[in-house]
């Protein structure tokens, strides 16, 4: 038994057997080559898949999900089908009639858009069924705002002129109109953040767990991007001008002007100017015409934190 396993291990290693295994494979792949080369003809069923499908339009029920095609072409790409089932898009915006609650293709219809999915070398003999039906359900849409879920707290210095709102704002919905009415707004994931004094960039989910099923959407996070910058304190005095005051009668009033207190970013600071606010006071809305109240009517939009130092304007009927 041991001198017929030395024998068997000889044969391995000599140069012999190793040759005659080099041609074996030579010759095994040569045929394969060859086989593959040749051009065939089969039947393979394709799955299909739709495309372009209106927001809409939902599909409940195909009755005939695939599609049999006849092919003609080299082995290489039968072995391609074999190694991966094959599928096809039905494009639903170009392929597709509608006939009360039923979509129809047909290979009249469609067949140069499923050509388009073959290689040139593939040579579409027949497709079979001719007609695929797909019977759908109506749905409605509607964008609502996406509210941001936050806590931010600035460090001491520090804030924002930016108006806070995601990237981007409202969102689409798809689904039952008798859902989607009851659907006015979509918040954020909770943010919170404290003694910020950079700048804010954070992507945060949607609160999805809170819609109904039926409904659909493609967004499922938002983008938050907020400049902060180092914020100074300013006062001006802002001249008063009184309205409404009625024919033949004249006033007069005390003081001629308010101070006003703001905050803006340092960069801005020097362009705040007194022509960029406005204030007054309407005599019609003095109450029991004992004082009038001031009223910021307006203001430049790199403020904030505005405030009216003086509360009541004394005033006097002159003749």
């Amino acid at each position: 038994m041991q001198k017929l396993k030395l024998k068997i291990l000889g044969l391995f290693k000599s140069k012999k057997i190793n040759i005659f295994l080099l041609f074996f494979v030579l010759a095994f792949s040569i045929l394969v080559l060859t086989k593959l080369s040749k051009v065939y003809t089969a039947t393979l069923a394709f799955k299909v898949k739709p495309k372009e499908v209106s927001d809409t339009h939902v599909i409940v029920k195909a009755n005939n999900p695939e599609l049999d095609i006849t092919i003609q072409t080299t082995g290489f790409n039968w072995l391609r089908y074999a190694i991966k089932r094959p599928e096809l898009d039905i494009n639903f915006k170009t392929d597709v009639s509608k006939k009360d609650s039923t979509l129809i293709w047909s290979v009249s219809k469609g067949f140069s858009n499923i050509n388009k999915q073959f290689d040139k070398e593939e040579k579409i003999i027949s497709i079979n069924p001719d007609t695929l039906l797909f019977r759908f359900d109506v749905n409605d849409v509607k964008y609502v705002p996406i509210i941001l879920n936050s806590k931010i707290q600035y460090a001491k210095g520090y804030n924002t002129l930016d108006t806070l709102r995601t990237t981007p704002d409202s969102i689409k919905l798809i689904g039952p109109s008798s859902v989607l009415k009851s659907i006015s707004k979509l918040r954020t994931q909770q943010l919170e953040l404290i003694g910020v004094k950079s700048n804010v960039n954070k992507t945060l989910l949607l609160q999805l767990d809170s819609l109904n099923k039926n409904i659909k959407t493609n967004l499922k996070h938002v983008n938050l991007s907020v400049n902060v910058s180092k914020f100074s304190e300013g006062i001006l005095d802002i001249p008063i001008n009184v309205i409404n005051i009625p024919e033949g009668v004249k006033v007069n009033y005390f003081p001629k002007q308010v101070s006003l207190s703001f905050t803006t970013s340092l960069e801005n600071f020097n362009t705040i100017k007194t022509e960029d606010f406005k204030v007054i006071c309407d005599y019609n809305e003095a109450p029991g015409n004992s004082a009038l109240v001031p009223k910021l009517v307006k203001q430049p939009k790199n403020v904030k934190n505005i405030r009216v130092l003086q509360q009541k304007i004394e005033f006097i009927i002159t003749e």
